[in-house]
């Protein structure tokens, strides 16, 4: 059921207004001072999400990578171990690579899956940092476990939900910590604003007073389109995901596609969990292009679907993670990780499924 908009408007509007204000009357308000701080359409935003993700509280943030740096920028200390696998977003693991142990905390990186990182949090953590779905491989993690591990030893839950998405997994109920959300992704579902959550019960008030001193705040318009993508993002994800579901079987039997990342496939290693874990099916399919298919001619052909580098909008897109998203790693942490050159992260879309696959079949046939 959609989040109905909540505000008190003399004119009995329907839909939240857009706030373009920097400032406020400091005599007639004193809850709101100055944007950079608290915006009320930024607020509503924030409400909303927090009702989707069953939770006390959502933080906004200028983008998702300001959720995941704020939070974590905001939580740990000088000395703080914190646990993360290796299969995280490129940028995520930049950040902590090169940027978290300048300030003195350890990051232990872990090989990529669920018994992995609970091994590690069983030697000692302080926070524990991990992508339920993972991107682009799509490995799903045990969130009932991890968290259960995590919360025995006092450690801090963050969980990246992003290509999970509140609609098929809330790892609220399993005692997470700290969700973080990119909001430019399938909440947003257009492509048309960036942004980002950290929504918790716990320790808010730390978080929130970290990103208004790394001013790190999300702008009005930006939460009003959040906020309309919030009224469609159940139907947009239960559409996407019946058709990623058949995407993925029609790639998992095409000859020119070595392998098929997808959980909710009956091969796939992660599929009893899928089924555990996730209300549905993700909506991204990631694939491996037959060694002897040029990959440039693959994405140059496409007329459909859009070669990106983002994901969760109505329209189709295509990544190529090896020179995108994961452009920035070395060439051995990119054969550790799994990111090849024939990688492909598809991100599907509303289009009718006969378009997609006859766009992909051709693409397919043209790339020699």
């Amino acid at each position: 059921m959609p989040i109905k908009d909540r505000f008190d408007d003399h004119a009995h509007s329907l839909s939240f207004p857009v706030f373009f204000t920097s400032s406020y009357d400091s005599r007639k308000d004193r809850k709101y001072r100055y944007s950079r701080e608290l915006n009320p359409t930024v607020e509503e935003l924030s409400r909303q999400l927090s009702l989707l993700e069953n939770t006390e509280r959502s933080i906004c943030f200028s983008s998702g990578m300001g959720a995941i740096t704020g939070t974590i920028l905001a939580l740990a200390k000088p000395g703080d171990k914190l646990v993360m696998p290796t299969d995280v977003f490129g940028r995520t693991y930049l950040f902590a690579k090169n940027f978290l142990t300048k300030f003195g905390i350890n990051v232990k990186f872990v090989e990529p899956g669920t018994d992995s990182l609970l091994g590690a949090v069983e030697e000692h953590a302080d926070i524990v940092f991990f992508e339920s779905l993972s991107n682009p491989l799509l490995r799903l993690y045990d969130v009932d476990r991890i968290c259960r591990k995590a919360s025995d030893i006092g450690a801090i839950t963050i969980v990246d939900n992003t290509l999970a998405t509140p609609i098929l997994l809330k790892p609220s109920l399993y005692g997470c910590d700290i969700i973080i959300e990119s909001l430019s992704k399938f909440i947003g579902g257009h492509n048309n604003a960036i942004g980002g959550s950290a929504s918790g019960s716990l320790m808010m008030d730390t978080i929130d007073e970290n990103r208004r001193s790394l001013g790190s705040s999300m702008d009005p318009m930006s939460a009003y389109l959040f906020i309309l993508g919030l009224k469609t993002i159940d139907l947009r994800i239960k559409r996407s995901s019946e058709t990623a579901k058949a995407i993925a079987r029609f790639l998992n039997e095409n000859n020119f596609v070595s392998k098929v990342y997808y959980p909710g496939l009956s091969d796939n290693s992660d599929n009893i969990s899928a089924k555990t874990l996730l209300n549905g099916s993700p909506p991204i399919v990631s694939f491996l292009l037959d060694e002897g298919k040029d990959v440039q001619k693959f994405m140059e052909s496409l007329r459909i679907i859009t070669p990106a580098n983002t994901m969760g909008g109505s329209n189709s897109t295509i990544s190529n993670p090896y020179t995108m998203s994961h452009r920035n790693l070395s060439e051995d942490e990119k054969l550790r990780l799994g990111i090849t050159k024939n990688l492909m992260r598809l991100s599907v879309g509303l289009e009718d499924l006969d378009q997609i696959i006859q766009d992909l079949e051709q693409a397919i046939k043209y790339a020699q």
